[in-house]
């Protein structure tokens, strides 16, 4: 018995001290049970729950601030005890309005000193309905803190639907704030660096049609220094490419300024960065901007330090994350070797090289001489660099090949990099004695960064292959080779789509019996849908449930894709 109520006590102390890392109550449906709020100093206010502040369910929470000047006199709202795991990030969501426009600040904070903020963010509420969300800066363990909620000016706030969850990774942020200046030049910085700067908001010379404001940055003393004009900081997600715009214009024709992405603290790292000549009318400028890995909050989308005296004008600077975009390492073997990858094994006796003698496009090409072929299909390979593919995109792989005689064998396939070495499409072909272009296509059900081979070639045969002009394109791509004999560009020329545009029935007639199914694709790469055809020579296709805009028909038979029609729904 006394073994009993000692395994009792232990579990409830347990249970009292156990990771805690759900949110108590967090929609207020239970009132305030769970919630603390005090406000101190000369600081009043009321917080009540009601219907009338319920986002959804029936009770939300209402604090009506009369008397508020932070920091010596404030409110707040205080969960229930929380706990942070190790190896997490945690988001923290609500939905809020008020009454007019109201400033709320939420942390998450220790009960005790040194009252450390793990997250912190200051929203401006509106008197619509609308979702807040916050994240923890790092994934350290961290026990006993609380959700505060801040109001920061007085007046009435309504707030319901409090989430804390566990997430593995941040969300990135990358912006630029207030690029079209239309809050003067806020949210913006400027350093001397030397030599002097003065920047202003100007109305008079505001870029056309974009906005009403400018900025304009006065240069001067620029041989002693470059003064430097920078946006907020942001985050950079690993691997994506950011494309950089911004106008400008300056007084005097030909003055320079360089455009950089940057750490915002030493050791101001640069992702991205070219020089431009500015002319004397609104001109639109890029660049490109990368990074290695994910930073938060601590890069500089948009740095611009002036090289010459005069005065620049800036406008409509803004960012966009470019597509993840596969690609061919030297596909052209116009260098040498070092970006394609060689396995010669299993008692395989060959040697691979470059050569200027035999190339099909640009000055060389790659030579694969086989003198004895090994115990299995991959014991000779020739290898891409590894590159990304996107979740659901249609990819065309285009080479070209010749073989010291015809019928050489050969397997083409696109694959993860490594293990378990998952092959995306798989091919068999056979050289001729003149350059041929082979092309085959593929697509995969997930995103993969920097682990796709799109090409790894597999020598079957003793003899001498020769590869050259190795491309990666979109799904529309026609590769030269896919045309059979049976179908003549005469007959291709009979095929007829109409009407076009189209708004509900798209009639195709004048199909070749060569051709066994159809393949619709968006002009993203995705496939919509796919018929097969079954010798009709004339069909009607119900485009009626398509979102409006341009599609592509890949009309395939066995071999391939053999033409490739546009068509648009209206």
């Amino acid at each position: 018995m006394r073994f009993f109520y000692s395994f009792l006590l232990l579990l409830s102390f347990s249970l009292a001290h156990s990771q805690f890392d759900s949110l108590c109550n967090p929609s207020f449906e239970d009132s305030l049970n769970n919630w603390s709020s005090f406000c101190n100093g000369t600081s009043s206010g009321n917080f009540t729950i009601n219907s009338n502040s319920a986002y959804s369910g029936i009770f939300g929470l209402k604090m009506d601030v009369t008397n508020i000047a932070p920091p010596s006199s404030s409110c707040a709202l205080s969960s229930c005890l929380l706990n942070l795991q190790q190896g997490f990030f945690y988001e923290i969501s609500f939905w809020a309005k008020s009454d007019s426009i109201n400033d709320l600040l939420v942390v998450l904070q220790p009960t005790s000193a040194p009252f450390t903020n793990y997250a912190s963010k200051t929203f401006i509420l509106s008197s619509n309905w609308k979702k807040y969300s916050l994240y923890t800066s790092d994934s350290s363990a961290v026990s006993n803190v609380k959700i505060k909620a801040k109001p920061l000016t007085n007046g009435v706030y309504h707030i319901d639907e409090f989430n804390f969850q566990r997430i593995s990774f941040l969300p990135t942020n990358t912006k630029i704030c207030n690029g079209d200046f239309e809050t003067g030049i806020s949210n913006w910085t400027n350093s001397n660096n030397g030599g002097d700067i003065s920047v202003f908001s100007d109305t008079s010379n505001y870029l056309n049609l974009i906005n009403f404001n400018s900025a304009r940055v006065e240069a001067s003393n620029t041989s002693l220094g470059q003064p430097i004009f920078s946006s907020c900081k942001s985050d950079l997600k690993k691997n994506i490419k950011y494309k950089v715009h911004f106008w400008a214009k300056s007084d005097s024709n030909g003055s320079q300024l360089t455009a950089t992405s940057s750490l915002g603290s030493s050791p101001f790292t640069n992702f991205g960065s070219e020089t431009f000549t500015i002319p004397n009318s609104w001109t639109e400028f890029t660049f490109i901007s990368e990074s290695d890995s994910t930073i938060y909050g601590n890069v500089r989308m948009a740095k611009f330090k002036f090289l010459n005296d005069g005065t620049y004008f800036l406008d409509h600077v803004w960012v966009e994350e470019l597509p993840i975009q596969p690609y061919f390492c030297d596909g052209d073997f116009e260098t040498d070797l070092s970006n394609w990858t060689q396995t010669i094994n299993n008692g395989a006796v060959a040697s691979i090289s470059i050569t200027p003698s035999q190339a099909q496009n640009g000055l060389q090409s790659s030579m694969i001489f086989i003198n004895t072929i090994g115990s299995n299909p991959g014991s000779i390979q020739l290898s891409s660099c590894k590159t990304d593919i996107v979740k659901d995109s249609i990819y065309t792989v285009s080479f070209w090949m010749k073989g010291s005689s015809s019928n050489l064998g050969f397997n083409a396939i696109s694959s993860l990099g490594s293990t378990p070495f998952t092959s995306f499409s798989s091919n068999s072909f056979s050289t001729t004695s003149n350059w041929k272009e082979y092309c085959f296509t593929f697509s995969h059900d997930s995103t993969v960064i920097g682990n796709v081979r799109l090409l790894k070639i597999q020598f079957l045969d003793a003899g001498t292959y020769y590869l050259d002009h190795v491309t990666v394109n979109s799904s529309d791509y026609i590769c030269s080779s896919t045309t059979t004999t049976s179908i003549n560009d005469s007959q291709l020329s009979q095929l007829k789509i109409f009407p076009n545009p189209s708004s509900s029935i798209l009639n195709i007639n004048n199909l070749n019996e060569d051709i066994n199914k159809l393949s619709i694709y968006n002009i993203s790469g995705t496939m919509i849908n796919e018929i097969a055809i079954n010798n009709q020579l004339n069909l009607s296709l119900d485009i009626d449930q398509l979102d409006n805009g341009m599609y592509l028909i890949h009309f395939i038979n066995e071999k391939g894709i053999i033409t490739t029609q546009k068509f648009i729904k209206n």
